[in-house]
């Protein structure tokens, strides 16, 4: 796949091998990180008044190795650069597991709407994930973009399998005097949804690949390959198979047709990284998925 890079896409993937080491494997990688940072995150960085054993601090700390988009970046590499698209699809559901460590709330105690995030995640088959965030958000965003708002709306509508919620944020969105391409091609895969109409499911996701490459990045090598389609594509396929009969998989970049074959053949599989042998606490994080808004920073065990 490397092959098919333009040639900056080639230098940020160079880039990338060397600083994420898309060489090593998971524990290989996350161990050397482990035995570089330790020592200052269990010292002056280490999180006081918290009664964590042990094994906790260092599900903590591995976490906070993992944690953000360089995981995501290195599942891209180790993608394009060996050609392994479980690792894309592990490193998104990995991710977006990490990514709610301390729950769906900011430090002011304000709603973190994650939107866009939450179709990368979901580009893995990971729909468990987004059923946990869906069981302990709020219906509504209230402070954020409009477009990461409604697009909250939509998707946890969707998983809710709230109708009239979902047709309330059509609606809404149908209120928007110009809203940016991609958003509207998501509101007019998630209305044919509504209607029921795999032809028009179909259109919007075609519409969006077209168009994704618009949608705002923090990483130009996330426009190269697209979650975001993927994302909705799982989301659509979840709530009724039906509705994506008539959308064709096989097709070319920004599309990955390599993904979308690896999540169909693991599908009764959770895609998270295995972490157990780095942090047996932060495997169990990751599985059972314990959120801040319903455990107040606290662990299972400490309920």
């Amino acid at each position: 796949m490397i092959d098919s890079l333009p040639e900056r896409y080639r230098r940020d993937i160079e880039v990338l091998v060397e600083s994420y080491g898309t060489d090593q494997s998971i524990y290989e990688y996350i161990s050397a990180e482990q035995k570089k940072h330790f020592p200052k995150l269990f010292g002056v960085n280490r999180i006081r008044e918290v009664d964590w054993s042990s094994d906790q601090h260092v599900a903590r700390a591995t976490q906070h190795l993992m944690s953000g988009y360089a995981l995501l970046e290195r599942g891209y590499a180790k993608r394009i650069h060996e050609d392994r698209p479980e690792e894309l699809a592990r490193a998104a559901s990995t991710f977006g597991r990490l990514s709610f460590w301390w729950g769906t709330r900011d430090e002011n105690d304000g709603f973190l709407c994650n939107a866009n995030d939450l179709l990368k995640t979901l580009a893995s088959g990971d729909i468990e994930l987004v059923q946990r965030y869906t069981a302990v958000t709020p219906q509504r965003a209230i402070t954020g973009p409009m477009a990461a708002k409604l697009l909250h709306a939509g998707i946890t509508a969707v998983i809710s399998h709230d109708r009239e919620r979902l047709a309330d944020a059509l609606d809404e969105y149908e209120t928007w005097k110009k809203p940016k391409t991609y958003i509207s091609c998501m509101y007019a895969t998630l209305r044919g949804l509504l209607d029921s109409d795999a032809v028009q499911v179909a259109q919007g996701l075609d519409a969006l690949i077209n168009a994704s490459r618009k949608i705002f990045q923090h990483y130009d090598l996330f426009k190269y390959i697209c979650l975001e389609p993927h994302g909705l594509y799982e989301l659509c396929r979840w709530y009724d198979a039906e509705l994506v009969s008539e959308f064709n998989p096989d097709r070319c970049l920004p599309w990955d047709n390599g993904l979308y074959q690896w999540v169909r053949s693991n599908e009764s599989r959770i895609p998270h990284y295995d972490v157990a042998s780095l942090s047996t606490a932060l495997q169990e994080w990751l599985v059972q998925l314990p959120f801040r808004d319903e455990l107040a920073h606290h662990w299972p065990s400490e309920r």
